[in-house]
């Protein structure tokens, strides 16, 4: 009987430890399970989430996050997930398309970057035709690697999370002000001790760390581009060991990957040192086992550059970088300029003087002031607003007819013909092109005078324009200088219009 009793007790217990589990394992599958690409957007989110959350990183260490492709694996395991977070579509540039093919899935895309402005990716070429379909530019994803930029991501990730999971949005907003607080003390550790260094310029890898130069102060001076598998030419390597010498420089960083032997080339060749600069794309098992994250690697990438950029160099020329001559920076031969028709400039325009006041072009002026600091950004911004000022919210322009809206609600239109162009010479030692039209009809109160200016000196579609407008004559117009109103495709969002600006 005892026996009876013991393996009935036994078989009980059997049942409550196996409901137990089975309310742990239906808890645990409860919560949200969260897919990140790149180490730095793993870590955010992790510290976003919390234990409300399954997050778990999908590209692995030593893989390089440039050319990664999802195999058919990696798409399921996505598609079975609640939520991707990425960093922005010039990294991970497979997500645009994984999400159109899951577009009928429950997984929510998340984009660490939306809304901020990137830089541009590479060797600005102005010269390039426009499609119909708008420009197509490459841009600098690598904005964790500024401490300042990174707390935006964080801000953003937790923002769009918290929309999609609201009863963990005050959890998710606690643990976001604590991380805040954590890359604000080294935001403001980079900006002390940067801002001291005497040698501002430092050599890298491949161009992931223009954010962190731009932020804090510093020039970087690129081996390869975007993507660290870029191998430079032996002249680009001949050049660079010689502005190593030139701007006394002491040490070239490389990244510990299979890449690295440009970098060590150079460093032998210009007899200087070599150090670790860790764009942070992955983390090893191994390192994070030992207590590596994304602040204490920034800490030790710190070190580094504060290491390096204090030896004071014995030539302290700046390096100037001279505009490019192109003909989009104002460099041509009369005989260049060709005469252009209103098929050039064909569509719907808006004015992107609402976008100043409303304060959506600021991270253009942030950027302004960070790369030329001869202005600040607010000096920036005022020059923008006398020079974008206008009345004329948008333009409509069918065949040879203008139709001008105006703030107040009123419009005009009227049709004009073409009758030449004008060369303008420039204090700076560049030119510009106004192409004139005048006003056929008139009896209409839209404008009799109009000039295009947007960088093009020949036939060719445009992305954007400033336009000159008046009533006296084609040569008072000509003598503007200070105010040019700029328009932009109607269909284009004020952050694609940012974007563009950062582009030219």
């Amino acid at each position: 009987m005892k026996k009876k009793l013991l393996l009935l007790s036994v078989a009980a217990l059997s049942l409550i430890v196996a409901g137990c589990q089975s309310q742990q394992n239906q808890a645990k599958s409860e919560k949200p399970t969260i897919i990140t690409t790149i180490y730095p957007i793993y870590e955010f989110t992790k510290e976003i989430v919390g234990d409300k959350a399954q997050v778990e990183l999908m590209i692995p260490a030593g893989t390089e996050p440039h050319d990664f492709e999802p195999s058919a694996k990696d798409v399921a395991k996505i598609q079975s997930a609640d939520s991707l977070v990425y960093d922005d579509p010039n990294m991970e540039t497979w997500v645009p398309k994984t999400e159109k093919s899951l577009k009928n899935s429950k997984v929510q895309f998340v984009q660490s970057t939306k809304e901020m402005v990137l830089l541009p990716g590479g060797e600005e070429e102005h010269d390039h035709e426009h499609a119909d379909d708008g420009h197509h530019h490459e841009f600098d994803p690598h904005v964790w690697l500024a401490p300042s930029l990174a707390m935006q991501q964080v801000k953003s990730i937790n923002k769009q999370l918290s929309q999609q999971y609201p009863k963990y949005k005050a959890t998710f907003e606690k643990n976001t002000q604590k991380y805040l607080a954590k890359l604000a003390k080294l935001d403001q550790a980079y900006q002390t001790k940067l801002s001291q260094l005497p040698q501002k310029y430092f050599v890298t890898q491949h161009s992931a760390f223009n954010y962190l130069a731009v932020e804090y102060g510093l020039k970087q001076v690129p081996i390869a581009g975007l993507s660290p598998e870029e191998e430079p030419s032996p002249s680009k390597i001949a050049e660079l060991k010689e502005l190593v010498k030139e701007l006394s420089i002491q040490t070239v960083f490389f990244e510990e990957n299979a890449q690295d032997k440009i970098a060590r080339t150079l460093a032998d060749e210009a007899k200087v040192d070599l150090a670790v600069l860790n764009p942070l794309e992955g983390l090893t098992k191994e390192q994070i086992k030992d207590g590596k994250n994304y602040l204490s690697v920034m800490q030790d990438n710190l070190a580094a550059l504060v290491k390096a950029g204090s030896v004071t160099p014995t030539n302290q020329k700046a390096l100037t970088v001279e505009k490019e001559k192109t003909v989009y920076n104002g460099y041509f031969s009369d005989d260049q300029v060709k005469d252009r028709s209103l098929k050039d400039w064909q569509g719907s325009w808006q004015s992107v003087y609402p976008l100043l006041q409303k304060g959506k072009l600021d991270q253009v002026f942030h950027y302004k002031a960070k790369l030329n600091p001869k202005m600040t950004e607010e000096e920036y911004k005022n020059y923008y607003e006398i020079g974008y000022k206008t009345d004329v919210k948008q333009i409509d322009i069918k065949g040879d007819t203008f139709t001008f809206y105006f703030d107040n609600g009123t419009k005009a239109s009227a049709s004009y013909r073409y009758v030449g162009s004008k060369i303008l010479n420039y204090a700076a030692g560049n030119r510009g092109v106004r192409f004139m039209f005048e006003s056929t009809d008139l009896n209409s109160s839209a404008f009799k005078y109009l000039q295009f200016s947007d960088h093009a000196i020949a036939p060719q579609k445009a992305g954007h324009f400033h336009i000159y407008f008046g009533n006296s004559s084609q040569e008072d117009l000509l003598n503007e200088l200070e105010n040019w109103p700029t328009y932009y495709p109607t269909k284009l969002s004020s952050h694609e219009i940012a974007q563009e600006m950062m582009a030219h």
